[in-house]
């Protein structure tokens, strides 16, 4: 990058910073609970973008664009430092068993009704199924970079399945009558069924302490295996970026691009302990804060306009998935406690 490009950069950057900064104080002096901080950092970018909040956004264009593409790779990559690969296998092999299943199927119907059935655009309907898969807004952001979702896509993806999932909280516990489920069962749908990490733990502490472990062991699990969907997707989009003149490094770096080679090679190195479970856990608050900045900056390239355009398909979608995902966890608790 050349002192030009430095200087056109700049006003998007510290923009995106200040706004991060803003967001990241207020959630962790305050202890926000309601709303995500990757998700309000899209709000405050989308509401600037799209209310004129500034007479003239031009200037913050190419700062906001570097945020948003190389922050946002940036931050995946530091995310790898907190994985421990061995709780893939850690909850037994029957209840792995059906989490995977429950990926699976989610990212078929994701396929299925968004993509075939909805005709939404392919990458909002993979973004939309790997939210709703594994671990809600940091999976679609870490996604996102990978199989190159525009802002608008990522924004349509989060916005919408958060609001779901939120509705979540309050829906999910009256199965536990519906359905007779005990503690232990619910902690396994709710683990499966809802969006965001918090969000399973606001869900499932309504039941019981027991359904709260239960769920929170199952989120995990499935946060732990974004690692593995992302070479499989990024296998599946290889294609439309590849050309028959690459030679073969360059096709293995577009197969696995930096930052997802940094993402393994960290997470190689925190479950061999040689980064430490505290030093991943600070690594991971730093990529934490990055990912609120990256959020900023997308929030400002989303069309609302065109994001409102896509909304009953990606609600049509999203509650597909979930009722996958109860139904599994519902018929497949019994088996597993």
């Amino acid at each position: 990058m050349n002192l030009i490009s430095i200087k056109e950069n700049l006003p998007g950057l510290i923009f995106c910073f200040i706004f991060g900064i803003i967001i990241y104080f207020l959630f962790e002096n305050f202890k926000i609970k309601f709303i995500d901080t990757l998700l309000s950092g899209l709000i405050v970018g989308v509401v600037i973008k799209n209310i004129k909040f500034l007479p003239d956004l031009s200037i913050l264009d190419k700062g906001s664009k570097f945020a948003g593409k190389h922050i946002l790779e940036f931050s995946v990559m530091l995310m790898g430092a907190s994985i421990f690969l061995p709780d893939l296998f850690e909850n037994g092999i029957q209840l792995f068993i059906v989490i995977v299943i429950a990926i699976i199927g989610s990212m078929l119907i994701s396929y299925l009704v968004g993509y075939k059935l909805l005709k939404l655009d392919k990458k909002l309907s993979t973004l939309v199924g790997v939210g709703n898969s594994i671990c809600g807004n940091s999976a679609v952001a870490v996604i996102a970079p990978v199989i190159g979702a525009t802002s608008t896509q990522i924004g349509a993806a989060i916005g919408i399945s958060a609001i779901l999932g939120a509705s979540q909280i309050i829906l999910l516990p009256l199965l536990v009558p519906a359905f007779g489920l005990g503690d232990y069962q619910y902690g396994v749908v709710a683990g499966l069924s809802v969006y965001a990490v918090a969000q399973v733990v606001a869900a499932s502490s309504i039941i019981s302490p027991l359904s709260a472990n239960v769920a929170t062991v199952v989120k995990l699990t499935r946060v732990v295996l974004l690692a593995p969907l992302v070479l499989v997707l990024r296998f599946f989009y290889k294609s439309e970026d590849t050309n028959s003149n690459s030679n073969l490094v360059s096709t293995i770096l577009k197969f696995l691009p930096w930052f997802v080679i940094g993402f393994l090679l960290l997470a190689i190195l925190r479950s061999t302990e040689v980064i430490s479970n505290d030093f991943g856990l600070d690594i991971r608050s730093t990529a934490k804060f990055l990912f609120i900045i990256s959020m900023v900056a997308i929030g400002l390239s989303v069309d609302l306009k065109e994001m409102i355009k896509v909304g009953p398909k990606v609600v049509i979608t999203i509650l597909t998935i979930i009722a996958f995902m109860i139904l599994l966890g519902v018929f497949s608790s019994g088996f597993i406690n």
